[in-house]
């Protein structure tokens, strides 16, 4: 019985693993990158303009945008937002918020939490990229990204999937860069997006552990959907179809990231050149 209870637990660890490792580990890979890079882009920029004039010119529609990113969601999962407030000119450190309310005892308001945690990067990373696609008018497709996912990590291939990730990643870089246009007003408007959008993405701290136990109790029920099939002789789902979409959002994240990283590369060198 015991040897029987035990080859359950085990099988039902595994499976949740194997389910995490495919679709959450690299998406919160990614997205913590993107946390890190908008605190130092929000820290250059500050230190560049000083807080009033950042706070004027830069930060409301990032702020805007992520307390947007946590509104959006509360209503999905079940949530009452109570108050909220998208910017305010303040020089307080809290220049927006939402406050809602659900049940500690039900699951899947719980669940939710992690997802309303992490919307301003959902949200940011989304906006970002339709700014890049719609605004600087860079060679960028959803779909393209979408139908890149599918073949990057070919089946029982990941050495040549992560090959493939790299040279479209290659590709794309040297597609846009020969089609940006400095001479035209949409691609400084762009940048400002990004440098705006993207300063705003920090998650504070309560956003963190929030998202964090919120991910614990997807996992845990995620754990139980999987001992239980178990229990009745029943295969856990299989995870690796979802590789290639989970590939497709990396993709996304990652360029996100890199326009963020390059917004921070030329605020630090607009420091360093002003002795900052």
């Amino acid at each position: 019985m015991w040897e029987s209870g035990q080859r359950l637990f085990l099988a039902a660890l595994k499976s949740t693993l194997s389910q995490a490792v495919i679709l959450v580990v690299p998406l919160l890979l990614f997205g913590w990158l993107i946390h890190l890079c908008s605190s130092l882009l929000e820290k250059s920029a500050v230190r560049l303009l000083g807080l009033k004039a950042y706070l004027y010119l830069i930060a409301w529609p990032g702020t805007m945008i992520h307390e947007l990113g946590h509104a959006i969601f509360c209503p999905f999962f079940g949530h009452r937002i109570t108050d909220m407030r998208l910017f305010s000119f303040s020089m307080r450190k809290n220049a927006g918020y939402v406050c809602h309310s659900y049940s500690g005892r039900n699951p899947y308001h719980l669940m939710g939490n992690f997802f309303i945690s992490i919307g301003p990067l959902i949200l940011g990373s989304v906006i970002i990229f339709l700014s890049l696609r719609f605004v600087a008018g860079l060679p960028l497709s959803w779909s393209d990204m979408i139908e890149r996912g599918k073949t990057i990590v070919p089946a029982g291939d990941l050495l040549g999937g992560l090959a493939q990730f790299f040279s479209f990643l290659n590709t794309m870089a040297a597609k846009i860069y020969k089609s940006v246009d400095w001479m035209k007003l949409r691609t400084y408007l762009a940048a400002y997006l990004v440098l705006s959008i993207g300063s705003g993405m920090t998650l504070s701290r309560r956003d963190i552990s929030t998202a964090s136990s919120g991910l614990g109790v997807i996992l845990l029920v995620l754990f139980g959907m999987n001992l239980l099939l178990a229990v009745f002789g029943i295969a856990a789902p299989d995870a690796a179809p979802l590789l290639p979409w989970a590939a497709s959002g990396c993709l996304i994240l990652l360029l996100v990231l890199f326009f963020c990283t390059l917004a921070v590369l030329v605020l630090r060198l607009l420091l360093t050149l002003t002795g900052r």
